[in-house]
């Protein structure tokens, strides 16, 4: 289910803007008029109260401003037949407390869309009821009302995208997993032998010193001595290769339980892909192996190295950013990334990709101020298109 509530928005354009929203069971949510409402503000405003599906306009011609709002936030625009008049408006507001008529029509332009729902609504709330669906229910909503979409085609959609999601993350992650387990295990044998062949000649050593010793029953002469202590070091020096090679072992074991116990709760992780730098250099070298593709998460163990290449191929495709080292704050108000600290995340790392547990990694970016982030984004693109 959406976190976030479902919202429907009225606007009153003009010198003096005015912005009224509800949430879909017709409870005013928020009421202002200002003369700095401008989009990005409104856009600004509205993101952080929840997610907007319609948006209401008292007149027949839809208003520039309320058309570009309701295109950047995907939202379905409803509007009269004909101008609603003064006095329809104040009928409709008799119920509600409001500070001026820019508000008084903000709130009436929200009231009107909200009427012209309630029907369906009621529909889709009669529907969840019936197929106990309430755990997609926002989800429902916001599909038939903004994409115009059967209740049924919205539930289908929904529930194969969400196996869709969970069988290919999972797909992802499982051949990640065997992979690395594979090297893993080759890994493993081959310390194995080693330790067989060690353990073999460590035993010959053995059994030749003993030899010597039980052949001489007086004091060995100072050569015989050198040759019985230089093989005597060769053991220790052997015995201690087979402690170094029996820990290796074992750490290697503990990589294959910690990845198959990943792979098990995979649901629980999101997988990020990893880089040492934003270097054009690095990025080409792993970018073969990583394949980095839309809304992909990365993890940078330095982000302060960069090139503007980098940045121009990775900004349309990567929002979120986890940095190991301490971003400087003139980059990271410059870079049109979120970056969040990995020091508070529960991390799992190997060679090119990590794991790290939806829940941490989730309260991080709440913290982070990524609404602004994306407000940003918006001012430069537009700053962009008027030059």
């Amino acid at each position: 289910m959406n976190d976030k509530q479902l919202l429907i928005v009225g606007i009153d354009p003009g010198i003096t803007t005015a912005l009224a929203v509800l949430d879909v069971n017709g409870n005013l949510v928020y009421l202002e008029s200002s003369k700095h409402l401008e989009l990005s503000m409104l856009i600004s405003k509205t993101l952080k109260l929840g997610k907007v599906v319609l948006v209401g306009t008292d007149k027949y011609k839809v208003p520039k401003l309320i058309g570009a709002f309701a295109t950047k936030l995907g939202a379905r625009i409803v509007s009269p037949e004909e101008d609603l008049q003064v006095d329809e408006k104040k009928i409709m507001m008799s119920y509600f407390t409001y500070g001026d008529e820019h508000q008084r029509d903000a709130l009436a332009c929200a009231l009107f869309a909200y009427k012209s729902l309630r029907a369906l609504l009621a529909k889709i709330d009669y529907f969840i009821k019936a197929n106990n669906k309430q755990d997609i229910k926002d989800k429902i909503i916001e599909l038939v009302v903004t994409k115009k979409i059967s209740i049924k085609s919205a539930v289908d959609l929904i529930e194969k995208k969400n196996e869709i999601n969970k069988i290919t993350e999972k797909t992802i992650v499982e051949k990640l997993i065997d992979a690395d387990s594979l090297r893993l295990r080759n890994k493993l044998k081959k310390y194995e032998r080693e330790i067989k062949l060690l353990k073999n000649y460590n035993n010959k050593l053995k059994n030749k010193i003993i030899n010597i010793e039980s052949t001489r029953a007086h004091e060995p002469k100072e050569e015989s001595r050198k040759t019985i202590d230089f093989r005597e070091n060769r053991i220790k020096f052997l015995e201690n290769l087979l402690k170094q090679k029996g820990k290796n072992i074992e750490d290697f074991q503990g990589l294959i339980k910690k990845f198959n116990n990943i792979i098990s709760n995979i649901n629980n992780y999101y997988v990020l892909k990893k880089l040492e730098t934003l270097g054009i250099n690095e990025f080409k070298f792993k970018n073969k192996i990583l394949n980095i593709q839309q809304n992909d998460i990365l993890i940078i163990e330095n982000p302060n190295i960069i090139s503007k290449e980098t940045v121009e191929l990775l900004k349309n495709i990567v929002f979120l950013i986890v940095c190991k080292k301490t971003i400087s704050k003139k980059m990271e108000n410059t870079l049109p990334f979120l970056f969040i600290d990995a020091k508070n995340l529960k991390i799992y790392e190997d060679r090119y990709f990590c794991f790290v547990e939806k829940s941490h990694f989730d309260a991080e970016k709440t913290k982070s101020n990524w609404i602004q982030k994306i407000v940003e984004g918006y001012r430069h693109e537009k700053e962009l298109i008027s030059r």
